[in-house]
């Protein structure tokens, strides 16, 4: 499985690799449990609706999350930081 990051999203890793690095040990635990299984495991995985229908969130933290959709044997990213909206 391969990682297909959006702008966004990237941005977001990016300012984590520069604040803390305790939240990208976390990001990098939860993109391999996604790769094991998309829907069940750390971070509480959860199917959006609505405008997000399709994709899942976990937490990453109490304030953060990841938004993410499995497409064959591509992640892509959307987001990995904030709450989404």
């Amino acid at each position: 499985m391969s990682y297909n990051w959006s702008d966004d999203a990237w941005e977001d890793y990016l300012y984590w690799q520069s604040k803390d690095k305790k939240m990208v040990e976390r990001i990098h635990r939860i993109l391999k449990e996604i790769r094991r299984n998309p829907a069940e495991g750390i971070g509480k995985p959860e199917k959006l609706r609505n405008n997000l229908s399709g994709y899942w969130s976990r937490r990453l933290n109490k304030e953060h999350r990841i938004v993410y959709k499995v497409i064959d044997s591509i992640v892509e990213i959307v987001m990995c930081r904030h709450h989404y909206e």
